[in-house]
């Protein structure tokens, strides 16, 4: 299935952000709250069926329709009915975090829901989206996961792009429990991390726990130890370190991260609360306590939770109002983040709370860039568990329609509406493909003509074209319109109101008027191969009309001033003319043999002899290695490589024509059986198992690497303390079928070999 992103175009540049899933579109929280991000920005959505003072979860599926939403006691369908078997589930409304929704890894239709309370029992329950018909059932219910959590939950997802982590914190004590979600269920034996405040009973249950977007750091608010804690997290492990508290906050509670992990917003506080600031990229206490910056005061009964929305903006609601606040920038240190504290009016009141989400499903590029003729870049907002990326431009005609990194860059051909594709293939293997609606935006069309020759007396209106946002001509003018009177160059400068930028320039020239005096040029003369031209007419005293004769060419005749995509498919030399007249005369001008057209020559071939690489014959010869073309490494036709590498030749013709080969791939010391030098062995074990013996050796140790077939390293092993004799099992599963260098390296040896992955 098609997977579209949803695009959200931001101010200050031309650029947008493109967010991969809709699974945050519908909230649903408070006394009967809602909101509805599908059009970007978020509008009030009534009709929810739930009144919770703060812990709630909303899912909706990847196109942005809702399929559910709880408060931890209940399940709702998407008709605002709890499912079958979705009520009496053990949350609490005053819970922090009630209940988290999180997709099933491996599946579209199985959600779990976890639930809390306060030094009570933490639970899981599954619904079963194929049920009840497409409207959900709950399929197992209030299944004890520990008894004695606090009131927090929250996922993060495993380093593999796959699997989930669900963390809990266990009530007076400081212990975090990790459970690995895989598609195989939930891991009853949790990773246990003892570290950081020890959250009693008394209260110390509340506050909010949440990862950053990268899945490495969790923040949690202590509320009546008035801390918050910042913590690393292993999200291959599931172990926590490296606390650092922040404090003193009276009434921690809400925590939330920008998207790129390196600002922590916090909320505390009760009647007069504030949201803070903190830079966490020093990684050091003292210094990320110091770079607190207050945000924003806020007076309400209690101030509530911080949650970043689709829209990528950080909401935060408030007791005893019906209003939401908004971090509208959360990326910008210090005032720049822009927060406003009335930017959605609601019925009832948002409360404490609002929907508890696994950051992961925020993940976004941002594709920055979208003026045609600037080169577009496509960044992801995280890369950690991407281990293959592959992306199609939709623009063949650029002539480099693909990119294998990560993130990457496009200059695309023409203006127009591109599907860029991007697959990416995570550390366990699962492959996702999602597609970005990408709008190339045509430069400002401007045009003040072509150059122009007046007779004296008269002028000329420029005329750069209305609708741009602004105009600046060569004299300071900032006018659409300049008049010309006198002979000079003239030029312009517009801005769109798309930020794209365009220019123009125009010589006027005034002479006394005269016959004309034929006379032209163009784009090229001698050339390789065919192709198109454009011809341009240079003649003297104002000439109102031409006439063009190409002999060879297509179309033959023209009665442009400047005539384009002239197009010579025939080799040999051709005869150009122009007549140019005007209201005095008319003057020819005949150009004997003016274009030339010379055929390409054939494409050389590499041939292999000894330790020599010869070229078919041709008039001239250049060799290269791929990985510096800057280099001539030999002018004969043939030449003797040295060093490993991929190799070509470009050859050209008495006429200067030019063409390449297809590279050749050269590796010196290489052995065919299965022996390097008697010292090693290297012997398949199965399919992409190999063992490797060490029979002459007793160093402390080696490095095992491998190349591609353009020698790049694809794999590197270190060993330590193998003697002769011993031997070590090579897994090489994760590398492609095809053929591969292996180079074996210590104090006795340094040895290479061809390598077969089958």
């Amino acid at each position: 299935m098609r997977k579209s992103i949803a695009l959200f175009v931001l101010l200050n540049g031309i650029y947008l952000v493109a967010n991969g899933q809709k699974e945050y579109n519908n909230w649903f929280f408070g006394a009967g709250c809602g909101l509805d991000f599908s059009a970007g920005a978020p509008v009030y959505l009534p009709g929810g069926q739930i009144s919770t003072d703060e812990g709630c979860s909303a899912m909706s599926d990847k196109n942005g329709n809702l399929l559910m939403y709880t408060d931890g006691l209940k399940v709702l369908d998407k008709t605002h009915n709890i499912m079958p078997n979705g009520s009496g589930l053990q949350g609490n409304s005053s819970s922090t975090q009630s209940a988290l929704i999180v997709p099933a890894p491996g599946s579209n239709t199985l959600y779990y829901i976890f639930t809390t309370a306060g030094n009570a029992d933490a639970n899981y329950n599954i619904v079963d989206m194929t049920l009840n018909g497409g409207m959900g059932d709950v399929t197992i219910k209030n299944s004890l996961i520990f008894s004695g959590t606090t009131e927090r939950v929250c996922a993060v997802k495993h380093a593999n792009g796959v699997d989930y982590w669900i963390l809990f914190h266990v009530v007076n004590s400081n212990e975090y429990k990790a459970y690995l979600l895989t598609s195989a269920g939930l891991n009853l034996v949790p990773v246990i991390t003892n570290i950081g405040t020890v959250h009693t009973g008394g209260g110390d249950d509340i506050g909010y726990m949440k990862p950053n977007f990268q899945g490495t750091k969790i923040a949690i608010g202590v509320r009546y130890q008035d801390m918050f804690d910042l913590l690393d997290f292993d999200n291959t492990t599931g172990v926590l370190s490296n606390v650092i508290s922040l404090s003193p906050y009276p009434y921690a509670y809400g925590v939330e991260f920008s998207l790129d992990g390196k600002i922590l917003y916090t909320s505390n506080g009760l009647g007069a609360g504030t949201i803070n600031q903190f830079d966490i990229t020093s990684g050091n206490a003292a210094t990320i306590n110091a770079s607190v910056y207050l945000v924003a005061n806020v007076t309400s009964l209690a101030i509530g939770c911080l949650q970043m929305g689709p829209d990528l903006k950080i909401y935060q609601t408030a007791w005893g109002n019906n209003q939401i606040g908004c971090i509208n920038n959360p990326g910008v240190l210090g005032v720049g983040c822009n927060f406003i504290g009335n930017t959605i009016n609601m019925p009832t009141q948002g409360r404490a709370g609002l929907p508890n989400c696994i950051p992961d499903l925020f993940k976004t590029v941002t594709v920055t860039n979208l003026c045609f003729g600037d080169t577009t870049f496509f960044t992801l907002s995280d890369t950690g568990s991407i281990l293959v990326a592959s992306w199609n431009f939709d623009d063949p005609n650029s002539g480099n329609n693909t990119s294998s990194n990560i993130n990457t860059s496009h200059l695309f051909s023409a203006p127009g509406n591109y599907s860029v594709q991007f697959i990416t293939v995570n550390q366990s293997l699962a492959s996702d493909t999602q597609y970005i609606d990408v709008t190339i935006i045509a430069p400002p069309a401007i045009s003040l003509g072509n150059d122009t020759t007046l007779c004296n007396g008269q002028s000329l209106l420029l005329n750069a074209g209305n609708g741009f946002a602004n105009y600046l001509w060569q004299n300071g003018n900032t006018t659409a319109t300049y008049t010309a009177t006198v002979s000079g160059n003239y030029n312009v400068n517009v801005i769109s109101v798309d930020g794209c930028k365009s220019s123009d320039s125009i010589d006027v020239t005034f002479i006394v008027c005269a016959g004309p005096v034929a006379a032209l040029s163009s784009s090229d003369t001698l050339w390789c191969d065919k192709t198109c031209i454009d011809f341009f007419d240079l003649s003297q005293n104002d000439p109102t009309s031409w006439t063009w004769y190409f002999q060879g060419a297509s179309p033959s005749t023209s009665t442009d001033q400047n005539p384009t995509g002239i197009c010579y498919n025939n080799y040999g030399s051709f005869d150009v003319t122009l007549v140019a007249c005007n209201g005095i005369s008319c003057d020819s001008l005949f150009l004997d043999d003016f274009v030339t057209e010379f055929q390409l020559p054939t494409a050389p071939v590499i041939s292999f002899i000894n330790d020599t690489l010869f070229s078919t014959p041709a008039f001239a010869y250049q060799w290269y290695n791929i990985n510096n073309i800057n280099v001539v490494l030999s002018t004969q036709n043939y030449f003797v490589p040295t060093v490993d590498g991929s190799y070509f030749v470009l050859i050209s013709d008495s006429n200067g024509c030019t063409v390449p080969s297809t590279t050749f791939g050269f590796y010196t010391g290489l052995f065919q059986n299965s022996i390097l030098q008697n010292s090693v062995s290297i012997i398949e074990a199965s399919a992409n198992q190999f063992d490797v013996t060490f029979h002459r050796t007793n160093s402390s140790s080696c490095a095992i690497k491998i190349y591609d077939t353009k020698g790049s390293e694809v794999f590197e092993k270190a060993l330590q303390n193998f003697d002769a004799g011993k031997t070590f099992r090579l897994d090489l599963s994760s590398l492609s079928k095809g053929l591969y260098i292996i180079e074996i390296v210590n104090s006795n040896i340094d040895q290479k070999q061809k390598l077969i992955i089958k």
